[in-house]
């Protein structure tokens, strides 16, 4: 395991992100639903960044609790969206799987882009 995600980007790694960017929300797609401009989530390990090829891309929403459409509240969100990684770890992976089951399924998309 790579630790470290505050250090510079590699190439590889850069490419990584700037494909996570382009989307989707893995939350999102599990519902169904489109997203926008996901953030790219680095996950922990210990409470400590594993590294930058350790991310996956997560909505506003689902990654920070933000509303991105104005006239939409936080309990719109949480209905229609499912939990937000930022209201809480265990509810969101309950509903959209472990670290490794959404990093697997960023890999999976970021192949199958590449392939395309």
């Amino acid at each position: 395991m790579s630790f470290g995600s505050g250090k510079t980007p590699t190439k590889a790694e850069s490419a990584r992100m700037d494909a996570i960017k382009s989307g989707p929300c893995l939350a999102c797609k599990q519902r169904g639903l489109k997203s926008a401009f996901p953030d790219v989530h680095h996950l922990l390990s210990g409470g400590i960044r594993r590294g930058h090829r350790y991310t996956i891309g997560l909505c506003p929403w689902h990654h920070r609790a933000s509303s991105w459409h104005e006239g939409l509240t936080p309990e719109y969100f949480r209905r229609v969206y499912g939990p937000s990684l930022a209201e809480g770890s265990k509810p969101f992976h309950l509903e959209f799987g472990s670290d490794q089951f959404l990093l697997d399924m960023q890999d999976r998309l970021i192949e199958g882009s590449k392939a395309a």
